[in-house]
């Protein structure tokens, strides 16, 4: 047995190493399907024709949406995710713009229609410095009255009762690895902060492997994340309770906290929507 060990920064990476050509398995076809619908949708009515998803994984759901039409650039921290999206694309005889960068200082020669921050990502920024440095890095991404569509964990919906040590995943792919994910969850005293741990079991024949993440996630409530929004000059758009169409946000429900927001033109005013 070998231990990945515990350090936060060291051991996401080789988390995501470990698990990276399996992560679309563990995808729930259903959820991949309604996000899909719900974007598109979302894209129709605001008139955009082109994204940067600025955590894209493994590109799964933008490759849907290039699929679609829309142009779609992807970017994210984990070299292996990159490495399996790109994969993805070769596979479907599709081309698209995808690179390893952080959302904290992500700079791109050009402006989108839209920037999208999806699967809890936009949590992981946990420091205050952090969240200035990457809504700053959305607003210089977007074209003038672009969209920023960011979906964050609600969790108003279950902090009050966490289920804080539950098995997350137990997969078999299809060459027999066994890959197994269990959750040991805290909160601070405050519940400002969500420790969210993950020990991962891989098996691959009589070699196992076992490591240890751990990652601090800020516990965001829409007051507190439309006041940040405002800060950096967005304007709100739409509240939704997940990535779904016609999901209606509750706060003491709803598995997801997704806000649209808008960036102001060039003379500083906000475009009207639909």
């Amino acid at each position: 047995m070998r231990f990945s060990g515990a350090s936060s920064g060291a051991a996401h990476r080789q988390w995501y190493r470990a698990i990276a050509d399996h992560y679309d398995g563990f995808a729930n076809p259903v959820w991949m399907g309604r996000t899909e619908v719900f974007l598109d949708r979302l894209f129709r009515r605001h008139g955009i024709g082109n994204a940067v998803d600025v955590a894209c994984g493994t590109f799964a759901i933008d490759l849907r949406l290039a699929k679609r039409g829309y142009e779609i650039v992807g970017r994210d921290l984990s070299p292996d995710m990159i490495r399996v999206g790109r994969r993805a694309l070769r596979m479907a005889g599709l081309r698209a713009d995808l690179g390893v960068a952080d959302m904290r200082t992500l700079r791109v020669r050009r402006k989108f229609d839209a920037v999208l921050c999806l699967g809890t990502a936009f949590n992981y920024l946990a420091e205050p410095r952090d969240v200035r440095l990457a809504l700053r890095s959305f607003r210089h991404l977007l074209r003038p009255g672009g969209l920023l569509v960011l979906d964050l964990t609600n969790f108003d919906a279950f902090i009050d009762r966490p289920m804080n040590v539950r098995t997350e995943m137990d997969y078999r792919t299809s060459d027999g690895t066994r890959i197994g994910i269990f959750g040991f969850n805290d909160q601070n005293p405050s519940k400002t902060v969500h420790i969210a741990r993950f020990l991962t079991v891989v098996q691959r024949g009589r070699d196992i492997r076992i490591g240890f993440d751990e990652a601090p996630l800020k516990v965001w409530r829409k007051e507190g994340i439309a006041r940040a929004l405002a800060r950096e000059g967005f304007r709100l758009v739409e509240w939704w309770g997940d990535l779904r169409v016609g999901s209606q946000y509750r706060r003491k429900t709803s598995p997801r906290l997704v806000v649209v927001a808008c960036a102001p033109d060039r003379t500083g005013k906000f475009r009207e929507t639909p």
